[in-house]
């Protein structure tokens, strides 16, 4: 059986999912998979989709160049 996690999110009435967002948002890691963050709470892969998930849902046509995940992705290319 396996350890049971002791910290500071462990007396929190919020939902196990809130808390692994947490503890990844502590460590300085992707709050969807796990992976290293960049900057912010993601790493660029998720930042990207999470970007182009909220152009299509807003309906939105211009980019915003300037925004982290494109610059994030031009250092990356």
């Amino acid at each position: 059986m396996r350890k049971r996690i002791e910290d500071e999110f462990t007396t929190l009435s919020i939902s196990r999912q809130r808390k692994y967002q947490l503890r990844m948002q502590r460590d300085k890691r992707c709050t969807e998979c796990g992976e290293k963050a960049e900057q912010g709470s993601r790493c660029l892969k998720h930042l990207i989709k999470a970007r182009e998930r909220q152009r299509d849902k807003r309906g939105l046509k211009r980019r915003y160049l300037n925004t982290l995940s494109y610059r994030l992705e031009s250092i990356a290319a």
